[in-house]
């Protein structure tokens, strides 16, 4: 199954909220979280944020917000606020060819963000950044949230 990202265009955007708001309530169960999302609409004006969103053939399966924010607070080039497959298509290997292409996209020190208690999250970033030839990853342990600090090259 072939992916691609394109970066979502401002006739996208309901739809991308659309797919936080669901993103959101599945992250609901692990934590509390913000389903304002304050920063959302800082994706289509800010030259340092980019919201993508991941399509098979002519159906979309997911999205990710990406940003150069850095969640250890150790400075980092690009960050992964957030990162979601539809239900149908997890387990496609969609999910970690959409990160595979992310890495591609941006060269430089990254990091994801994952909650702790999200065993689910954590053995797929593990696996996707395997598959997506990152060979070093950091692991950092915050306050309930573990980050995955890792480079990767063009």
């Amino acid at each position: 199954m072939e992916i691609k990202l394109h970066l979502a265009s401002e006739a996208e955007k309901t739809q991308v909220w659309e797919m936080l708001s669901t993103y959101l309530d599945e992250l609901s169960q692990y934590a509390e979280v913000d389903r304002e999302y304050r920063f959302f609409d800082s994706y289509w004006v800010d030259r340092a944020r980019w919201p993508y969103i991941i399509a098979t053939g002519k159906r979309t399966a997911g999205f990710a917000l990406v940003n150069t924010w850095s969640p250890s607070g150790n400075g980092t080039d690009f960050a992964v606020a957030e990162f979601y497959v539809l239900p149908e298509f997890r387990g496609t290997g969609v999910g970690e060819r959409a990160v595979a292409s992310l890495l591609a996209a941006h060269s430089g020190i990254w990091e994801v963000s994952v909650m702790a208690n999200n065993a689910g999250a954590k053995s797929f970033w593990l696996r996707a950044l395997k598959t997506a030839g990152v060979s070093e990853i950091e692991t950092v342990d915050l306050d309930q949230t573990c980050v995955y600090r890792f480079a990767s090259a063009l």
